[in-house]
């Protein structure tokens, strides 16, 4: 795993030891269409495009006195980010469009050979208000913004993230059990990544795998019985029952499997090892998520 951090996820989208999605999966469902405009009158750094697309946002940061600039994630483009001017005055047209895992209608301006675009409208399809006044959903909302602003890529499609995180915003709003709506997007974030394991073949000699799973921390996946040299520790059957039913189900359906928070927490855990084996650090919001959630 020491090499993985030096390549982009992009790169590495389903390897021959990982599984990628199949057809009729969780993650798969009909997606937004964006319109797109080109305006052909000449700008100064070059052509003008505007575009209307549906989004979610996923952080805003302060700039100068009345603006801010957000991070945004769309399925045909990826992660972009734009300039919301006078988005933090009073009277903003923005209104609270703007706020993290909003989901909107946007449309924004972008030249050529610019990066960030210019967000002239958003107009709001789905607030997380009510998520927000609850410090544990709260967290837990933050923490899945960062997580996929993480894994997600500048400028590259993605439709499975995208979906993923529309999904996972919704559930919020109608389950207070958030720990497992966490736990569906630190798995899926891995696998979309091409990063978490087959569970099928041994990452090393790629024979059938049985149960029990053997996690290898150094290798980076599961082995067999015969490539397990090290006395490695088994997946008990009841967590790798419930890694199975998070892949197979959609996030609402998980949630009410009502999968044991014992067995949570190992997937939890699972996936934090498989995370910081890739990134070589932790997330900023891991460790007041998980102190939330041990409260």
């Amino acid at each position: 795993m020491s090499s993985l951090p030096n390549l982009r996820l992009s790169d590495r989208l389903w390897p021959v030891h990982c599984e990628a999605p199949k057809t009729g999966e969780s993650l798969f469902h009909s997606l937004p269409h964006r319109e797109r405009a080109t305006d052909p009158s000449p700008a100064h750094n070059g052509q003008v495009k505007r575009e209307r697309t549906e989004a979610i946002v996923l952080h805003t940061f302060p700039a100068r006195e009345r603006d801010k600039l957000v991070v945004f994630l769309t399925s045909e483009s990826g992660k972009r980010r734009g300039w919301a001017y006078g988005a933090r005055s009073l009277k903003s047209r923005f209104g609270a469009s703007l706020e993290p895992l909003s989901k909107i209608r946007l449309n924004f301006v972008e030249k050529e050979n610019e990066e960030v675009v210019r967000i002239e409208s958003a107009e709001l399809v789905r607030s997380l208000f009510s998520v927000h006044q609850d410090l544990g959903t709260s967290i837990a909302a933050s923490y899945i913004a960062e997580t996929v602003d993480t894994f997600a890529q500048s400028d590259d499609p993605s439709e499975l993230m995208y979906r993923l995180l529309d999904r996972v915003s919704e559930a919020l709003l109608h389950t207070p059990r958030a720990v497992a709506i966490v736990t569906y997007v630190e798995i899926w974030t891995l696998k979309i990544g091409g990063i978490f394991p087959s569970t099928r073949r041994c990452i090393e000699c790629h024979e059938t795998l049985e149960r029990p799973l053997r996690y290898d921390t150094i290798r980076g996946g599961f082995v067999c019985t015969n490539c397990d040299d090290r006395s490695i520790g088994a997946l008990p059957n009841e967590v790798t029952d419930g890694l199975e039913l998070l892949i197979r189900l959609p996030v609402e359906e998980f949630v009410m499997a009502s999968v044991p928070d014992p067995v949570l927490y190992e997937l939890r855990s699972l996936a934090r090892a498989l995370r910081r084996g890739f990134l070589g650090h932790e997330l900023k919001s891991h460790d007041i998520l998980a102190t939330v959630l041990s409260g």
